[in-house]
């Protein structure tokens, strides 16, 4: 159980990988542990540790329901890592192809010249730098985790004209910019789960008419997703902080999805995880 505890634990304590970047450690992570042949037991702890933690990812999330479901299939012990194998290879295949895929859907629905994001996410990154070289980028610092400034620097690194941009500097960026593209943690019916401020891009992008085009592979879909805000107080110079990381955007404020498999609208991908959603036992929701 040694490899799968220090698995769990190196997922709980990265706060700063993207939510791709995390499922991908995770899944590799998964495969490594199929060498040791984890007990079902050994799984049961795992999955019950697993859906405690990040609860706002999605993808965590879709693994820890995927391994809930083997559990509960009653599967003989000395087939049951042959099962989560199974699983793993494909989870793992579709994820590696889902980014060229999306950029390339991407550039064929949109042409932008200046471009608002926040935040990291890989599947952006790889969108972004598949664009042209001349298109400008504006990248929101967002703040408390500062991870715009990872995006800032791989894009002036391969030479794309990005500026790293205070939080508060949103409301022009995006009344400038011809798009706002946004990565996922989650997206379920009642809205995109994302880093904070991608609400206040949401209703930026409402006032100036420009849309919110948010790229994500189907690991970030879910029928059923809790929030967890990450909401914590810090004191620093005698100032006391309240800071969140995670918030909810209502899926009618975005004007389209695109995954790996098609381009929906915010209100279409609604309908399609709410058909999902009344397909469900109480068994595969969280927990």
């Amino acid at each position: 159980m040694s490899d799968l505890s220090s698995l769990l634990r190196k997922v709980s304590e990265d706060h700063v990988s993207g939510s791709s970047e995390i499922y991908s450690a995770l899944l590799n992570g998964l495969s490594d542990a199929l060498a040791i042949k984890p007990s079902i037991k050994d799984w049961g702890e795992f999955c019950i540790g697993l859906e405690k933690v990040k609860r706002s990812m999605a993808p965590l999330q879709n693994v820890a329901g995927s391994l809930r479901v083997l559990l509960n299939a009653r599967i003989p012990e000395d087939q049951f890592n042959g099962f989560v194998k199974g699983f793993l290879v494909d989870l793992a295949s579709r994820e590696k192809q889902a980014p060229s895929i999306i950029a390339e859907k991407f550039q064929k629905e949109q042409r932008p010249k200046r471009i608002v994001t926040l935040s990291y996410s890989s599947t952006v990154m790889a969108a972004l730098t598949a664009l042209p070289k001349d298109v400008e980028i504006s990248v929101a610092e967002s703040l408390p985790m500062g991870e715009g400034s990872v995006t800032y620097r791989l894009l002036t690194d391969k030479g794309y004209k990005a500026c790293l941009i205070r939080d508060s500097m949103l409301y022009r960026a995006v009344a400038n910019a011809d798009l706002v593209l946004v990565g996922a943690d989650g997206v379920c019916p009642e809205g995109l789960v994302n880093k904070v401020g991608t609400a206040l891009l949401a209703t930026l992008c409402k006032e100036h008419g420009k849309p919110l085009v948010v790229l994500c592979s189907t690991s970030k879909l879910i029928p059923v997703l809790e929030i967890d805000p990450m909401e914590s107080f810090r004191t620093l110079e005698g100032l006391r902080y309240q800071e969140v990381v995670f918030e909810m955007t209502p899926l009618e404020m975005v004007h389209s999805i695109i995954t790996e498999e098609e381009v929906l609208s915010g209100v279409e991908m609604q309908k399609r995880l709410l058909r999902d959603r009344s397909k469900m036992k109480d068994t595969e929701c969280q927990q």
